[in-house]
């Protein structure tokens, strides 16, 4: 089983009472963390010309677009991604040795 396939088996199986109080709580801030990020970058130059380009390469609507609407699969993954990472500065990532 490749490295891939064993994360792949662990979370599949992972329910939300097998994490604990505190992986519960840094979860959802992650989560609102991306989601906030994802909602301020919706009016972004480059999130328009992405939502531009995925409507003209058209596809079969079956996934979620942040923001509303829907599309193919790997095109609102890449979309919603680009939403979230587009103003993430990763201020809630704390690294070792820190320089900031």
């Amino acid at each position: 089983m490749t490295q891939v396939e064993q994360l792949a088996a662990f979370v599949e199986h992972m329910t939300y009472e097998d994490l604990s109080e505190e992986a519960r709580h840094q979860l959802k801030i992650r989560i609102l963390d991306a989601l906030g990020c994802a909602l301020g970058a919706i009016e972004g130059p480059p999130i328009k010309m992405l939502q531009a380009q995925i409507e003209d390469f058209g596809g079969k609507p079956l996934t979620t677009l942040i923001g509303g609407g829907k599309t193919a699969p790997d095109r609102a993954a890449f979309y919603n991604s680009a939403l979230i990472r587009y103003l993430d500065y990763n201020d809630s990532y704390i690294a070792k040795k820190e320089t900031c």
